[in-house]
């Protein structure tokens, strides 16, 4: 990169006037931007189990016809307090929705109304977070937080307006902070998403009797306002000296006509808005136009750093004519940049028919291509800009920093639609036309990192390298395999270290071996992402041999599983040590373990084709497993672990489907499945596949036996995904381990197996360590998996009414149907049909459709085919 640019969110342009967009007026939303029920006891994100947060659509306004009610009951069940989430998505349907362009604002603005202030059992502190979720290309999310200004005590009883800064700032309340980032951390507001809105209660805590908060609010009128860069035409006083009008003069009879006029009582900002009075006659064969083109436009010296243009119009008076629908709104952009003149258009998707209210129009700086609607009428596009089809000229390529001039169009189509003279009349109102967003004009990758160097140290190669020259602000990706690098995305690549910023210059490899101390070679590979965003090509370094720590392995050798706290069936099982007085454990930063007596363990791990068994032993001299503390500062290890080969990939994130990452903790009365996105307390309970018990005179033991089933399948959020979990022998395994030490008053003691963790890999999986499954085999190719067997389960619940789940594993890939049929054979719901890899899987059913009585479903795949019963009692 070139230059250094400056983001759009440290702007600082204070506007004389301001545009506004009323993004969400709140009227029905419950069911259209939150796709929640109206009623949900149990939200997907709630701490607590009799926490909830309520939406309803309410008829109490201040704009449109109606609000959104917000009734909630905040549980501070953990140590901190707690908090409820709604979003305006779900993991299902974030890739469908469409970007939303805020950059053209400079605040948000909200109207809300305290029905019922906040009441606390217990002093603390209750608000409201306002979140946005941008995604970029990948679909790789930044999670934006700001803490608004929302007083949820108020008493007052009437409606007030919070202003929401779209910008960045440390402090949450005047701005936005990061609480999420897998994308590039930068916050780009033409990208946003959706939103989420938590309402956090701040007071010391407990899952025993939790304090709460509890209060009812409303929400109308969500608006963009302020205008972030000056408007290149704000349509005042444009009328008289502005806009050259064509109306077909040459036509003679057949000529279109425009009367432009101030109007100076009916406009977005500033003082008045432009009133186009036309008639469009299409007199020809071709149809007919008229157009106007604004002879005063200078190209801002910025313009090729956006990618869209907003334009706000009102159709006042809707067209009139035999056959309107073959009048269209065109939106031009001339441009030359090979000395050639090119014109460049996009339809703007203005409902001309209809009379409406100022409406804000976005129009993406981007190609695109012309379509042919169903009547065989060529069309131009309405997410981009194309050349028309009757004149490609140039280089035919979008030039935005060639643009010489844009104009706007109302054009009849040819006699598909109608005939040759007819005529059609309306008015439109025009105002401001404005840049959005943000892009790069430097295209450019950055060079190759130079001078890769490696040291070998003690189980550890340092990589260091040569940052870039003319870079600044750019960030490094470092990969290691033991193999020589071509292509960083090949199989068996790693990425050791993501996103280090410039001038930090080296990475610490830890190397690690099966079993043993046994030397390892790998080859090295560093990129360069400049402040762009361009990914430059790869440097890469010659071969580095050195000796890897032999760690313990996953076993698949079976436990003779009892939970009584006698590990004598473990021995066979090489341990996991986990200590900070020989290095295979690090205190985490801010806390204190004085010995390996306080604070250190042993853990076994194993698993086959249906469960996976773990065992721990625990010194810890001060016992405090149970209590009015949160699950994670009780004395309670936890497993981080995930269920397939990372050498096809690592996470920065926690992943479900055929990647599955999980934190399992350990506490005394369940294991909890927990992560930053779901939990679930009871995962497993004491009984048969579940014991922790004392150890005299200190420590503790655990022993675990967990249905791959449940673990792929049981969430607290009903919308996650399934797992499918398949693991062959070699695979390189994420791992992890954390112990949890309270001696009495608090977790003072925190030991984590990888020295990478930082408290950070809840969230993160790239900052687990890794071991194998069973033994280091290289060179294994499709060994059957852990899951390795065709089986369908007993739906459960079963009777239901009228909602029951259905697992099953296949053993191969292929074409997996499952049928539900009635007593007479006839096939009442098809619930699979299509391509699946090997793995298990659970499916939701609804009968809500048929009546009470008793059905078969049956799975097919391959050669195999299985029927059960289940009974519908309504």
């Amino acid at each position: 990169m070139k230059r250094i640019l400056t983001f759009l969110f440290v702007l600082c342009f204070v506007p004389l006037f301001q545009a506004q967009w009323v993004y969400q007026n709140f009227d029905n939303a419950v069911g259209t931007f939150f796709p929640d029920p109206s009623v949900l006891n149990s939200n997907f994100y709630t701490n607590g189990p009799t926490a909830f947060m309520n939406l309803a659509n309410d008829p109490e306004h201040i704009e449109g016809t109606g609000s959104t009610k917000i009734n909630y009951r905040v549980e501070a069940y953990d140590g901190w307090g707690g908090y409820n989430v709604r979003t305006t998505y779900t993991p299902e349907t974030i890739a469908a929705m469409p970007y939303i362009d805020f950059s053209t604002g400079t605040d948000l603005k909200l109207k809300y109304k305290v029905i019922t202030p906040a009441t606390v059992s217990q002093a603390g502190e209750t608000f409201i977070e306002f979140k946005m979720a941008e995604y970029d290309d990948d679909g790789k999310r930044d999670l934006w937080l700001h803490h608004s200004a929302i007083d949820l005590s108020d008493p007052s009883g009437t409606w007030k307006e919070a202003t929401i800064p779209l910008k960045l700032d440390a402090n949450n309340t005047l701005g936005f902070t990061l609480q999420f980032g897998d994308g590039d951390n930068e916050l780009q507001l033409h990208n946003i998403k959706a939103f989420e809105i938590a309402i956090v209660y701040i007071t010391g805590g407990s899952s025993v009797n939790p304090p709460t908060s509890t209060g009812t609010v409303l929400f109308d009128k969500l608006e963009l306002v302020g205008n972030r860069y000056n408007p290149f035409q704000t349509f005042d006083n444009a009328a008289a000296n502005v806009f050259s009008v064509d109306f077909m003069s040459w036509a003679g009879a057949g000529a279109s006509s425009a009367a432009l006029s101030n109007n100076t009582t009916d406009f977005v900002e500033g003082t008045a808005s432009m009133q186009l009075d036309y008639t469009v006659n299409a007199s020809q064969s071709w149809g007919g136009y008229l157009n106007m083109t604004d002879t005063t436009f200078r190209l801002p010296s910025d313009f090729a750093e956006r990618t869209g243009l907003v334009l706000y119009v009102k159709n006042a008076n809707p067209i009139v004519g035999k056959t309107p629908k073959r009048v269209t709104m065109r939106f031009f952009l001339m441009e030359k940049s090979t000395g050639v003149n090119e014109d460049w258009v996009i339809e703007v998707p203005i409902d001309l028919e209809t009379a409406g209210e100022w409406t804000r129009y976005y129009l993406p700086l981007k190609m695109d291509t012309v379509w042919t609607d169903p009547a065989g009428q060529k069309r131009f596009p309405q997410n981009g800009f194309s050349q028309p089809w009757w004149s490609i000229t140039g280089d035919n390529t979008f030039n935005l920093e060639s643009v010489t001039g844009y104009k706007l169009e109302l054009s009849a189509g040819d006699n598909t639609y109608g005939a040759v003279g007819e005529t059609f009349t309306g008015t439109l109102l025009f105002d401001v036309l404005q840049q959005s967003g943000f892009q790069f004009a430097d295209n450019e990758p950055p060079a190759a990192p130079g001078n890769i160097f490696v040291v070998a140290d003690q189980f550890t190669n340092l990589v260091t390298w040569e940052d870039n020259p003319g870079e600044t602000g750019e960030k490094y990706y470092v990969y290691a395999s033991p193999n020589p690098i071509t292509d960083v995305t090949a199989k068996g690549v790693e990425l050791i270290a993501s996103n280090v910023l410039g001038g930090i210059q080296v990475v610490d490899h830890l190397l690690r071996a099966p079993i043993t101390n046994q030397e390892v070679t790998f080859y090295y590979a560093i990129t360069c992402k400049d402040f762009a965003g361009n990914l430059g090509p790869a440097g890469i370094s010659s071969s580095v041999t050195n000796v890897g720590r032999g760690v313990p392995v996953v076993s698949q050798v079976t436990p003779a599983f009892v939970a009584d706290g006698n590990l004598s069936e473990w021995s066979s099982i090489a341990p996991f040590v986990i200590k900070s007085s020989d290095g295979t454990g690090t205190i985490q930063t801010g806390f204190t373990i004085t010995n390996d007596a306080d604070c250190s363990a042993e853990a076994y791990i194993s698993i086959d084709s249906d469960n996976l068994y773990v065992a721990f032993k625990v010194n810890d001299d001060i016992l405090v497993p149970t209590g009015t503390f949160a699950s994670y500062e009780l004395d309670a290890p936890d497993l981080f672990i995930g269920l397939y080969d990372s050498n096809l990939g690592t996470h920065s994130t926690y992943l479900r489907g055929s990647t599955p990452d999980y934190q399992l903790r350990f506490n005394k009365t369940s294991v909890r499945n927990d992560d930053y996105t779901s939990e679930l307390d009871s995962l497993l309970i004491e009984g048969p596949n579940y014991y922790y018990g004392e150890l005299f005179p200190t420590g503790y033991v655990i022993e675990a036996k967990i249905p791959l089933v449940d673990l792929a399948t049981l969430r607290k959020r009903p919308d996650a995904a399934i797992d499918t979990i398949k693991i062959k022998k070699g695979d390189k395994i994420p791992i992890d381990f954390g112990i949890n030490d309270n001696d009495g008053t608090s977790r003072e003691g925190l030991l984590f197996y990888s020295p990478r963790n930082n408290d950070q890999g809840h969230n993160n999986p790239s900052l687990w360590t890794y071991t194998w499954l069973t033994d280091w085999v290289t060179g294994i190719e499709d060994q059957p998996g852990v899951v390795n067997k065709f089986s369908l389960s007993q739906n459960y619940p079963n009777p239901f009414n009228p909602t029951t789940q259905i697992s099953y594993s296949i053993a191969n890939a292929g074409l997996v149907k499952i049928r539900v049929f009635d007593l007479l054979g006839s096939e009442v719901a098809e619930l699979v049909n299509s391509e699946q890899a090997a793995g298990v899987y659970t499916i939701n059913f609804n009968a809500s459709m048929l009546s009470s009585g008793v059905y078969f479903y049956k799975i097919e795949s391959g050669s195999y085919a299985e029927a059960k019963k289940m009974i519908l009692m309504k």
